[in-house]
């Protein structure tokens, strides 16, 4: 047996072009006369269940913040390395899985040196494989039935540390590629169903956290072969053909189900151009710059007019990050009755120019393409939300908070032990508001819909911290007819340990992240306050009474908390932080949706009465009139105040044209764009020549 001829070493361009599904087989061709109707539905079932099993499997076995609390993709691939099934609430991963897959098969399965055979297992890391970065950790196992390769089961998970600059995941200071920690490509790690010794012990002294690493490397194997056992279980009732063309039909009735429903769509053209306010290490203007393009049963993203790639910044995002984040949206939402699969993929086009931050070349680094990728994704809610409201109303809804606010730390506990990770709030956001209702509170992340931030006694008892506060803050969404679902804010101190590094990962200090729709309003800007010196233990140790309670309270002259006050914006490097410091984050939340005139006073007295809203926002915002000692409405004097509002709205508008002039004299400054590209349109050209 010869090593195949298109082996090289480096990485493989081609097979990352291979999102969509591979061709059928002539065995999963010939196997299709034998699946039944009924037959399939008790398959389809039996399937989603057996993924299901694993995913929860491995929430139960792992040690990482992510893998504890669910932002876990497993899933059953096809033996050419489709993704066919899928248990997870992290679309990207479940897809952008495929890849790992479709290179064992590719460049292993035939190689002498390597091979595929019963009992492997594969471990992968490399982000141009998984197309999101390096703390995103994947298994995968090959399953055979009398020899022959039937299928792949996998699960993907961010593990909290990657062995990088920086602790937690994600390197703020990142330079190149080679700063970032683990860059692993499918390598085998285990044969004849036990895991390589030497392996591991590479892997672990290769991070900060090895405990945690090994653990989840464990968890993700013993979910795969508790699914390995029930597949053959399927196996040896149904038959091998059976179970390979079972596959493939899911695949194919997904992929024609799709097209049918994006033919439904207007054809047409959509633009929402996205900012971030980061290159990571420091704040500056980036545009995506996206177009989406209907046409018959194809939808087609397009990127022409993004920010140049920046070769030492760690916001850089492969392509295939990209789509991985669009089918969050299309499995999540638009296609949110179908089966959760590359199948989907085949309705999907794309276009990434050249030289562009969306499309990362050579050494890049990408530690933080998470924040440009969810940046992304908020544009495709925004345009997807003009794209189905001809056929959907209901479903076109505003955008769940998309800023992150992560929190990376690194260094040891209070047992000694060493640890690097990131907090759970992330998955406590707010969801976007919808065209009948608010917005959901603290839903979760929208990449991670059925994941949870998790209680807080399971973070004390193995992290450095002691939780001050975690709850809903006021104003924390973006207002509208119906208002963004409202956010978290937390505040913790590092407790039991000399000091621990602390850092933050995200966008929107500079101007918000996650914009309304319809006429509804952005959430706010938001930042991270951090206590040096604080005398916060001490007014614990005393038993005062008169804390911070949220994040309303943090300012002004009400605080009794003294120390060094540092306001910082949300993406930021670790930094030492020595017990008793405190750190305060906002994980914001979701867009509003139509006129806030058009909100109906009693949901504003309502908020007033959970604290959701302040008083200032009631009456500027909502302009409702109400008695503060009461919360009693004044109907006749809030339709008074709203008339002369809208009265004001009319006084001081401006023709469109009018607008745009003034717009574009308008003019950042030189530090803000550095990294820009030409101003205003990324790709402009003067004279042949870019500018």
């Amino acid at each position: 047996m010869k090593t195949p001829p298109t082996f090289r070493y480096g990485r493989d361009f081609e097979v990352v072009q291979r999102l969509r599904p591979e061709p059928m087989t002539e065995r999963e061709q010939a196997a299709q006369h034998l699946i039944e109707g009924l037959e399939f539905e008790i398959f389809q079932h039996k399937a989603g269940m057996i993924a299901l099993e694993g995913k929860e499997t491995t929430m139960k076995l792992g040690a990482s913040t992510a893998m504890r609390w669910g932002d876990v993709a497993f899933g059953i691939y096809t033996a050419q390395g489709d993704l066919a099934i899928c248990a997870t609430g992290i679309y990207h991963h479940a897809v952008l899985s495929q890849l790992p897959m479709k290179y064992i098969v590719k460049h292993w399965r035939d190689d002498q040196s390597v091979g595929l055979r019963e009992g492997d297992s594969f471990f992968f890391n490399d982000p141009f494989y998984g197309g999101v970065h390096n703390a995103d950790m994947g298994l995968a196992i090959p399953v055979f039935a009398d020899g022959e390769l039937i299928c792949f089961i996998g699960a993907a998970v961010h593990t909290g540390e990657c062995g990088g600059s920086e602790p937690g995941g994600m390197v703020n200071g990142a330079r190149s590629r080679y700063d970032e920690g683990l860059l692993v490509p499918p390598i085998k790690i285990g044969e004849h169903f036990v895991l390589k010794e030497d392996i591991l012990a590479m892997l672990s002294n290769m991070t900060r956290d090895p405990r945690t690493m090994i653990l989840d490397i464990k968890a993700r194997l013993a979910a795969c072969r508790i699914a390995e056992r029930r597949v053959n279980e399927i196996v040896s009732e149904k038959g091998a053909d059976f179970y390979v063309g079972a596959l493939r039909k899911v695949l194919k009735i997904t992929g024609e189900a799709a097209r049918k429903k994006v033919s439904r769509l207007n054809d047409g053209v959509y633009r929402q151009p996205r900012f971030l306010d980061t290159t990571g290490p420091e704040d500056a203007l980036l545009k995506i710059n996206l177009t989406v393009i209907k046409k018959g049963d194809k939808i087609k993203l397009c990127f022409t007019g993004s920010s140049p790639a920046i070769p030492d910044r760690p916001v850089n995002s492969y392509f295939q990050g990209i789509i991985g984040l669009a089918m969050v949206y299309f499995c999540g939402w638009f296609f949110h009755d179908l089966p959760a699969n590359n199948g989907l993929l085949e309705c999907l086009e794309w276009e990434f120019p050249e030289d562009t931050f969306v499309n990362a070349k050579g050494d890049m680094p990408v530690s933080y393409a998470p924040a440009t990728q969810v940046a992304f994704a908020q544009g495709m809610f925004m345009c997807a939300a003009r794209m189905v409201y001809s056929i959907d109303p209901k479903r076109a809804v505003g955008s769940w908070n998309s800023g992150f606010a992560v929190t990376p730390f690194g260094g040891f506990n209070q047992w000694g032990d060493p640890i690097a990770d990131i907090t759970p709030e992330i998955n406590a956001t707010g969801a976007g508001a919808r065209p009948d209702m608010d917005g959901v509170d603290s839903a979760g992340a929208f990449f991670a819909t059925m994941s949870d931030c998790g209680d807080i006694e399971s973070m004390e008892a193995d992290r450095p911290f002691v939780y001050l506060f975690r709850n809903f803050f006021n104003n924390s969404y973006g207002h509208g007819k119906f208002r963004g679902g409202s956010g978290v804010g937390f505040g913790m101190m590092v407790h039991g340990v000399p000091w621990v590094a602390i850092g933050g990962m995200g966008f929107g200090t500079r101007f918000p992240a996650t914009l309304g729709i319809f006429g509804g309003r952005a959430a706010p800007t938001v930042f991270v306050q951090s206590v040096h010196g604080s005398n916060m233990g001490t007014m614990m140790a005393e038993g005062n009474l008169d804390l911070p309670c949220n994040m309303g309270e943090l300012y002004g002259e009400t605080s009794n908390e003294t120390g060094t006050r540092v306001l910082g914006h949300v993406s930021s490097p670790p930094k030492p932080f020595l017990g008793g410091d405190t750190i305060y984050v906002p994980v914001s939340g979701g867009a509003g949706y139509g006129d806030v005139l058009d909100r109906d006073p009693e949901f504003v007295i309502a908020d007033l009465r959970r604290n959701l809203v302040t008083s200032d926002a009631a009456e500027r915002i909502y302009k409702i009139v109400y008695d503060k000692s009461t919360l009693r409405l004044d109907a006749a004097a809030t339709e008074v105040a709203r008339s002369t509002a809208r009265d004001e709205r009319k006084r001081t508008a401006k023709s469109f044209d009018d607008f745009n002039r003034s717009w574009q004299a308008l003019r950042p400054k030189p530090e803000v764009l550095r990294y820009y590209g030409a101003y205003p349109d990324p790709a402009a050209v003067a004279g042949g020549a870019a500018l």
